[in-house]
């Protein structure tokens, strides 16, 4: 029987500022990818699972066969996180598309849980609020056949292209408050982006 959930792990960015592709980078033992692929399966023992990088020639054979799981590469590459996205959903053949990108390592599987809990409303996307107040959808579930019209929509006028979060206003969106998760151990560091390797400290373990 299908899943209802697919589940595809960004590590496409250009890591400008980290030097090196973060994806690769080690966090608590495990390499970035490996940490949320690893993360993912817990949380979805029963969803698909795979990596979406921005060019097929990004990383070496050697690096995609360390990844260990289905690789994608965007199919309209350039645009970001919204390619990222748009690769996702285009290649899920579930009702619903979790995204997350590896460079937030403090996300926990409880979390996860919680947002796949609110897939059972009728909204067509699940996100999390951080603390900042700001939308985080690169941590959310989607749901396939709606959102995929929207950003397909906008990828068209793609020289205008807002951040990734405004799209939720163009949907029917159930937004995660914190007061809704603040209870799992680690929120406070749920969306702790890793920008740079000094954003890796070794005196802090993620849960």
């Amino acid at each position: 029987m299908r899943s209802r959930f697919e589940a595809f792990i960004l590590i496409g960015g250009r890591s400008s500022r980290f030097g090196s592709d973060k994806a690769f980078a080690e966090f608590s033992g495990k390499t970035l990818a490996q940490r949320a692929a690893d993360l993912v399966e817990i949380a979805l023992p029963n969803a698909n699972s795979r990596f979406v990088i921005s060019d097929p020639e990004q990383f070496s054979p050697e690096l995609i066969f360390r990844l260990g799981r289905p690789v994608v590469a965007d199919l309209k590459p350039g645009f970001g996180a919204w390619s990222g996205l748009h690769t996702a959903l285009a290649y899920s053949a579930s009702e619903w598309t979790f995204v997350l990108a590896c460079d937030l390592p403090y996300v926990s599987a409880p979390l996860i849980e919680r947002l796949a809990d609110l897939t059972d409303t009728s909204a067509d996307a699940i996100v999390p609020r951080q603390k900042d107040g700001f939308l985080q959808p690169i941590c959310a579930f989607y749901r396939r056949d709606v959102v995929i019209r929207e950003v397909e929509r906008r990828l068209e006028d793609a020289g205008r292209l807002p951040r990734l979060a405004d799209i939720t206003s163009a949907l029917n969106t159930r937004v995660l408050d914190e007061s809704e998760y603040g209870d799992l151990t680690g929120s406070e560091l749920f969306f702790l982006n890793i920008n740079s390797i000094d954003d890796l400290p070794a005196n802090i373990a993620p849960n």
